[in-house]
């Protein structure tokens, strides 16, 4: 398009948001998500459908929040398996936006206003307190999903990614490339068995976790006696009180029955 044609197109009758639109810069980070490709992340005999308008949303989160295009369809497509009762795809993306940003920025109240800006006015306007709302949001059903999924270490959510490594490292180990006929250097196959190795390996520090101190029987008997001591002492200071003879009140008292054959 030439100048002349751009500048023509700007002098029309276009909104602002219509230019804005057109003009966008590309996202070079989308992963170019489709309706069918999304459609296949939801759990099996889901009712759920996916429309254009869940597709928007995700095409909008990084103008509309600041968070990553490409971390944010990762999130949707690895935590679609939650949608299903009481959690729908509004829900789910809020949830990941919320859960996201609130880390980002350290305050709830934070990520609630700018995943609810709307609502936010709406509280402003009427003095009520975000921070409320935003706590209640966050022990909804979805967040609370969420939050449990991003706080998995990396090694269990990319375990199938490594067992893939693992045997490809294994296929490089015994001379096997991309293609039948690759070829596969000495020294290549040596770093693969080498790295084979280092990722199958038994951990080399074996942790043994002693644990110390009395039975559970043996310290029920010592509270008994510290219970029998504590009782006789108080009957002592009674007694010591009431002007017995000292000799009297240090007897313990203590009686043992035993049987005697003649």
């Amino acid at each position: 398009m030439t100048e002349a044609e751009i500048t023509k197109q700007i002098n029309s009758e276009m909104t602002s948001e219509q230019l804005a639109d057109r003009w966008k810069p590309a996202n070079t980070n989308s992963q170019n998500l489709t309706i069918e490709k999304l459609q296949s992340f939801l759990p099996k005999n889901s009712n759920t459908k996916v429309t254009q308008a869940v597709l928007d949303t995700i095409n909008k989160v990084e103008q509309e929040s600041g968070m990553s295009q490409e971390l944010f369809e990762e999130q949707v497509c690895s935590y679609a398996h939650l949608i299903g009762p009481g959690i729908s795809f509004e829900k789910l993306m809020n949830a990941i936006k919320f859960v996201t940003l609130r880390n980002v920025t350290g305050k709830q109240s934070n990520a609630y206003r700018i995943v609810f800006p709307n609502k936010s006015d709406e509280l402003d306007a009427r003095g009520a307190t975000v921070d409320n709302f935003a706590s209640m949001y966050a022990s909804t059903k979805a967040v609370v999903e969420v939050q449990k999924l991003t706080m998995l270490g990396v090694n269990i959510t990319h375990a199938p990614l490594r067992n893939q490594i693992i045997k490809k490292y294994v296929d490089l180990m015994n001379g096997i490339g991309a293609k039948p006929d690759d070829y596969v250097s000495p020294t290549v196959q040596l770093n693969a068995t080498i790295a084979a190795d280092e990722m199958t390996k038994m951990p080399e520090d074996n942790t043994i976790e002693l644990k110390m101190g009395m039975s559970d029987s043996a310290l029920e008997v010592q509270k008994d006696i510290a219970e029998q001591l504590r009782i006789m002492s108080q009957g002592q200071v009674a007694s010591y009180a009431a002007n017995r003879d000292i000799s009297k009140v240090q007897r313990l008292n203590i009686v043992h029955e035993v049987e005697i054959n003649d």
